[in-house]
């Protein structure tokens, strides 16, 4: 997918695609809370929020749905790594207990959800027209294939809807000043180019050998600086699901049960292969004095005559690709002939989708508009949406169940292992009782536990600095094994002899000594550039070059730069061919404002648009605070082991 993006970036499709990955992220916090939900109250309790408990099926089903979520955004790109790096576990459990907390405020507000209101709700849903209009079965279906009831699903519209009353409250609360306007204004149309030097804060290297006295002394004053932490060596049995997949043969009873259990997941969707030529509508284009709509209606009828125009040279015989090569508007797929490849249902337009319905394959629609413009479409293919029969995804289907039944397997003989542990606080007895091996790790520090034979599992490390020396610790299951540990062993912190560490004060004392010379030398650059005002002769033989950023504005990140504050205020308030400098973390700036240009008026469109940016910001950054506000008062109880 991303190769895809990559390759076609100018692309109308692919930009759509895009926006609509941008707007999922942002919601992503409410994706388990309205289609398909979180309820149920199956397991232990893995939270409590002022005394009202999350059960461990909820966070399951929340946090499941933001892994399929995530998935389905980034295809095959996704890994179980991206589920680390992004915390779905935290995202998921500080979700639900947002929404928590959010209902208890919506119930103190006395608001509520008429059956009217929830009704009309969930008949506009997208998902569930057919045809423009609600369709009953669909709305069946869809829940059958979710494994939720409609009474599930209706009391998770209900809350949905509530949640967005109580952040209604406080967008028609907000009000936006006129120096509000004039400074969103400013930032955004203020204008600035800039010559600059960059170099990181090592880059003038001092050429010295260091006696045994100075790197001594070095040592001696800053011994702090590699003090070994406290550390810990741990005893640990590791169970793994393959050491049990091969042992495992699902019955042909669990096959059939489990393939209509997950029925959904083996449903193909609806695919076409097309091709497209683009006219925009171009307002621009449109010369007088009429209305912005009057505009648009003119461009589009515009856009429609050449439309249909090209339309009648291809009914006549012309090249449809061609054709789109030489006049469509979408750079993307023109330069392919128009091909927009393969594609499921749902990710073009509805306009565009709904023309694609009613064509016959290799039939050319006419002219059809779409917020991007007029579409001449030509359907190359189309596979019907489809369930794969068993038979299909038989194995699938049986690998799937051999990891299930071997995680269960797994987590049987973890708390076998452990309850022998804790009778006997031998953990390789147990172990060897249930023919698995215990191994013992190297000493290791909170700041260095970079053990490949463990691997990724914060669990293990968390459970392994709480426990007291020669005590057996609970179970810590994760996705890809279950641990059980006991301390051996204990290392308080201490300073090394210098012998022990020699390479690294030496490494440290020579990054110091440039540092040092790097600094003095930007300090002088600096005088000089402020009195001469000339980068190109100030940097001659330094082995530094001049850079030119294109236009940006306050709202910008500096090409080149990045999105640094301190350069961007300086930069709008210097004077042409004025000269700054600036540090920030462990790069030196030294730049030349070269051009600016003022923003000018607003226009009444852009006032209208500049208004309601900064109400729906100013709304969402008090929302959020009252959010935090409110979490950080809350009694909120968590049970980590169950995470």
């Amino acid at each position: 997918m991303l190769s895809t993006i990559r390759e076609h970036a100018d692309s109308w499709m692919i930009k759509a695609i895009l926006w609509l990955i941008i707007l999922a992220f942002i919601g992503t916090i409410f994706y388990s809370w309205g289609m398909g939900g979180s309820s149920g109250t199956g397991g232990g309790a893995i939270a409590t929020v002022e005394g009202e408990k999350i059960y461990q099926q909820e966070y399951e089903r929340t946090f499941n749905n933001l892994v399929d979520f995530y998935r389905q955004q980034f295809r095959n790109q996704f890994s179980d790594d991206m589920i680390k790096k992004l915390d779905l576990k935290t995202q998921a459990l500080e979700a639900l207990i947002q929404k928590k907390l959010l209902l208890m405020a919506a119930q103190e507000q006395n608001l509520k959800v008429s059956d009217a209101e929830l009704i009309s709700h969930i008949k506009e849903l997208p998902v569930f027209q057919k045809d423009n209009k609600f369709n009953d079965k669909t709305y069946r279906d869809y829940l059958q294939f979710q494994r939720i009831t409609p009474g599930e699903f209706e009391d998770n519209q209900r809350q949905a809807l509530l949640l967005d009353k109580l952040e209604k409250l406080f967008r028609t609360n907000t009000k936006v000043l006129p120096s509000e306007i004039r400074e969103a204004f400013n930032n955004t149309e203020d204008k600035a180019k800039i010559d600059y030097v960059r170099f990181n804060n090592d880059h003038f290297q001092v050429e010295k050998s260091f006696t045994d006295q100075e790197l001594n002394d070095f040592f001696k004053a800053n011994d702090k600086l590699f003090e070994i932490p406290p550390q810990i060596q741990v005893e640990y049995v590791k169970v793994e699901p393959k050491i049990y997949l091969e042992q495992i043969e699902p019955r042909e009873e669990d096959i059939q049960d489990y393939y209509q259990s997950k029925i959904a997941d083996f449903r193909v969707k609806k695919t076409y292969r097309a091709s497209h030529i683009l006219i925009h509508t171009k307002q621009s284009e449109i010369e007088g004095d009429s209305s912005p709509e009057e505009k648009q209606k003119q461009a589009e009828a515009k856009a429609k005559v050449l439309a249909t125009e090209l339309r009648g040279k291809i009914m006549a015989g012309a090249d449809f690709g061609e054709t789109a090569k030489k006049h469509s508007d979408d750079p993307g797929s023109g330069q392919q002939g128009g091909s927009l490849g393969e594609f499921p249902k749902g990710t073009m337009v509805s306009a565009f989708e709904k023309a694609l319905d009613k064509l016959e394959v290799n039939e050319i629609s006419k002219p059809v508009l779409t917020p991007f413009g007029y579409h001449i479409i030509k359907l190359e293919g189309r596979e019907e949406e489809k369930i794969k029969p068993l038979e299909a995804v038989r194995e699938e289907v049986i690998q799937s169940l051999k990891e299930i039944k071997a995680r269960q397997r797994v987590r049987r003989t973890a708390k076998h292992i452990h309850q022998e542990a804790e009778k006997s606080s031998d953990l390789k007895s147990a172990a060897d009782k249930n023919q698995i091996q215990t191994s013992t790790t190297r000493f290791f520090s909170r700041e260095n536990h970079t053990l490949p034979e463990i691997g990724s599992q914060p669990q293990f490390f968390t459970t392994a600095f709480s426990l007291e020396e020669n005590k057996i610790s609970q179970t810590v299951n994760t996705p890809e094994a279950s641990f059980i540990l006991k301390v051996t062993g204990k290392k308080e912190a201490y300073i090394p002899e210098l012998k022990e560490v020699k390479d690294k004060v030496l490494a440290a004392l020579t990054e110091r000594v440039n540092q040092e010379h790097t600094l003095s030398k930007f300090k002088e650059l600096e005088q000089k550039l402020s009195q001469e005002k000339n980068l190109e002769k100030m940097i001659q033989g330094l082995d530094l070059s001049i850079r030119h950023t294109p236009s940006f504005s306050r709202e910008d990140s500096i090409p080149g730069i990045g999105n640094i504050k301190e350069i961007k205020e300086q930069a709008f308030t210097m004077n042409l061919e004025d000269t700054s400098s600036a540090k920030v973390r462990n790069r030196f700036y030294l730049f030349k404002l070269v051009e600016k240009e003022a923003a000018g008026e607003p226009d009444k469109e852009q006032v209208k648009i500049i208004i309601q940016q900064i109400k729906q910001k100013k709304s969402s950054q008090t929302f959020q605070e009252w959010v935090e506000n409110m979490k950080a008062r809350a009694e909120v109880m968590i049970d980590k082991t169950l995470l």
